[in-house]
């Protein structure tokens, strides 16, 4: 017997692809995963004792688990993101107006995303980007539109067809430091946005869950821009930053009708987040120790981005049309490899050079990757490589990278 129908524009869909490479190189001996973006640092040390005492135990687990949360989250995580803000950018942040915790950021991206448009209205998007983006885009029922970025010193300000695609949008989601690039948004950037959200009435939602991650130029949240304070959405997350993303909490930062908005949709989306989560989250933000640790954090993962980039050159078939500025992962050109495989007997893949390498590094050296057509139909010549694996598997991808 037949079942009733699913949801055609769902089906559609392509799967998770990070998870589903990860899952993939499970199931070989040997592989050197450098695909899945899960930090093998943290959380920082400096919080455990704290954590141990505090939040380890009956007590608080009984008070965690049997009452929901109130919609915007617990006031006293509420009150040390706005000290994290101001004491790292010098931002000052309404605690009870302006923040609302989170289901991980991937919920505060949904949110921003449902309370600047309707079904059916565009949201910008740019190539490359994160893959979630357009594809929680479309299953919240709204549009996604792409925007080509080249590579440069300042992509956003010199992007010249705004005309075309901002006058028709809602909100343009901007990912910085990014994922998969490592691009970091310069001032530059941040003003021409703030002259196209003025010009074309748009919402600028920014995803800065690696912005401790900064290490070639510094992070600017889009709140501390003029003419972005009431023009911008912060979304943000514990799960980079503290290496910690099965603790699922994250955060949005808005104006204050953003946030009333917000949480109504929050309480009939989610109820609440999880409380416990939301302690051990607490003992992290409020452990200024951990903004050192952060910063070392920082400092490990450019020397990797600097090691792969000195081992993946252009005499092996690479080439960096976007070097690392920050985040956790790498993004090399590798189409010239591509080519060299197809001469000595391969196959060029459907999806294109990074598919060709994706496939080739995994087949003959164990190296499991992430081809760069997910991120955009320009970043199909690229495959992602993690810079946040342990310091084991990093550097075994290293020797292999290195005998190519």
């Amino acid at each position: 017997m037949s079942s009733p129908p699913l949801s055609e524009d769902l089906l559609a869909l392509d799967g998770y692809a990070t998870k589903a490479t990860a899952a993939k190189a499970r199931d070989i001996p040997g592989a050197i995963n450098l695909a899945f973006g899960e930090p093998d640092f943290g959380p920082p040390p400096s919080s455990k004792t704290l954590i141990e005492a505090q939040d380890l135990n009956w007590d608080a687990f009984m008070h965690s688990s049997k009452s929901y949360e109130k919609n915007r989250g617990m006031l006293e995580l509420r009150v040390a993101i706005a000290d994290y803000y101001s004491r790292r950018y010098g931002l000052n942040v309404d605690p009870e107006t302006e923040i609302l915790i989170t289901h991980g950021g991937v919920e505060a991206i949904s949110l921003a995303s449902l309370v600047t448009s309707d079904p059916g209205q565009e949201i910008l998007i740019t190539d490359p980007t994160y893959m979630l983006y357009q594809r929680a885009v479309r299953t919240l029922g709204r549009t996604p539109k792409c925007i080509t970025r080249q590579p440069g010193d300042n992509e956003y300000a010199e992007l010249n067809n705004w005309a075309g695609h901002a006058e028709t949008a809602q909100a343009l989601i901007v990912n910085s430091p990014e994922n998969p690039s490592g691009y970091v948004a310069s001032r530059a950037d941040f003003g021409a946005l703030a002259s196209v959200a003025e010009k074309h009435d748009l919402w600028i939602i920014h995803d800065e869950v690696y912005d401790s991650m900064a290490f070639s130029r510094p992070h600017i949240p889009a709140r501390c821009v003029r003419g972005l304070e009431n023009r911008s959405i912060l979304i943000n997350s514990f799960s980079k930053k503290y290496g910690v993303p099965g603790l699922r909490i994250g955060w949005l930062c808005a104006p204050p009708a953003v946030i009333d908005l917000a949480a109504k949709l929050h309480d009939y989306l989610y109820l609440g987040v999880n409380i416990l989560s939301e302690r051990f989250a607490l003992r992290m933000i409020s452990d200024h120790a951990a903004d050192t640790w952060m910063d070392g954090v920082s400092k490990s993962l450019q020397q990797r981005a600097e090691a792969l980039s000195c081992i993946m050159t252009e005499d092996k078939g690479f080439l960096w049309p976007r070097r690392p500025q920050g985040g956790m992962f790498a993004f090399p050109s590798c189409e010239d490899l591509a080519q060299r495989l197809v001469l000595a007997g391969g196959h060029m893949n459907k999806n294109g050079a990074g598919a060709t390498v994706s496939e080739h590094l995994l087949g003959e050296n164990k190296i499991v990757s992430i081809p760069g057509h997910v991120y955009g139909p320009t970043s199909a010549d690229c495959i992602r490589l993690i810079l946040c694996s342990g310091d084991d598997v990093f550097e075994k991808g290293l020797k292999a990278l290195d005998a190519l």
